[in-house]
């Protein structure tokens, strides 16, 4: 079974740099005017699936690839 830590499959990898390229042309950098601000739903993020991708009868659908991206840049 995959940890959340492991070397993403490289379909995943690849995927999350599209995301990075896009946050980073999308999103504006701080400034000394301005505030970013980021909201989630922290009710269900306990609940994991240790899968890199979620199958139709899987429950919760949160998988690796989707946190992923916070590990890899602390």
């Amino acid at each position: 079974m995959p940890k959340i830590y492991d070397t993403p499959p490289q379909y995943i990898a690849d995927e999350i740099n599209k995301l990075r390229i896009r946050l980073d042309t999308t999103i504006p950098g701080k400034q000394d005017d301005n505030i970013l601000i980021a909201t989630w739903n922290i009710r269900a993020f306990g609940k994991l699936t240790s899968k890199w991708v979620a199958e139709p009868k899987d429950s919760p659908k949160r998988v690796f690839a989707f946190l992923t991206l916070y590990y890899r840049n602390n």
